[in-house]
C-alpha cells in the first residue's frame, strides 16, 4: 500500500477527567446510548506504554452513530497517552481510529511505522480479543492514530449502559 494508509476514519475519541461529564456532552448531541467498560490488567493483556510493559486502567465508553464510533475515555491508574494528554492541560478530542483499508492489525501497524509513526501505547483488550495501538510521529501538528481490530463475533457485555440501555425511555 502506498499513499493512503488511513482508509476510513471509524472512530473519534474524547479523553476527559470525568467520563460521565464527557458522556453527557455527547448524549446532549443525540449520541448514545454508550456501552461503558472498565479496562485494566485484569481484562487487557500485553499492556505497554512507550515501549515498556506498563499496567494502566481506564473507563471506556463507546456508541455508534451511522458508520462512526464515538468513544470517551477517563484514565484511572498508570501511565498512558490519556494521562499525558490530561496532564498537559488538555481535555477533549484526543485521537481518531482508522480502518487501514481493512488490512489485518499487524499489517496496518507496519504500514504506519513505515510512514514514520511509532507505537506509543498498546495492548489486547477485552480478554485479549482486540489488539489496539496508538501511533504518533512526534510532530505536535500530527494526529494520534489508533488502530484496533475486533473479532468478527465481537459482542462484549458492557459493565453498564449510559444513560440507559438501548430502547430505554430517557
Amino acid at each position: 500500500m502506498s499513499g493512503d494508509v488511513v482508509g476510513e476514519t471509524i472512530q473519534v475519541s474524547v479523553v476527559t477527567s470525568d467520563l460521565y461529564r464527557g458522556l453527557d456532552n455527547l448524549v446532549a448531541l443525540g449520541l448514545g446510548p454508550f456501552q461503558v467498560f472498565q479496562i485494566g490488567p485484569e481484562n487487557c493483556t500485553e499492556q505497554t506504554f512507550r515501549g515498556e510493559p506498563a499496567p494502566w486502567s481506564l473507563l471506556l465508553a463507546f456508541a455508534t452513530a451511522g458508520a462512526m464510533m464515538w468513544e470517551v475515555i477517563q484514565p484511572l491508574e498508570g501511565p498512558s497517552v490519556y494521562r499525558e494528554f490530561l496532564d498537559a492541560g488538555h481535555e477533549g478530542i484526543h485521537h481518531v481510529a482508522v480502518d487501514g483499508h481493512g488490512l489485518p492489525y499487524e499489517q496496518r501497524a507496519a504500514e504506519l511505522e513505515s510512514h514514520g509513526y511509532t507505537c506509543v501505547m498498546d495492548g489486547r483488550a477485552f480478554g485479549g480479543q482486540a489488539p489496539f495501538g496508538y501511533f504518533h510521529n512526534d510532530d505536535p501538528a500530527a494526529p494520534v492514530i489508533e488502530l484496533f481490530q475486533f473479532p468478527d463475533d465481537f459482542a462484549p457485555v458492557p459493565d453498564e449502559w449510559y444513560p440507559g440501555p438501548p430502547g430505554a425511555a430517557g
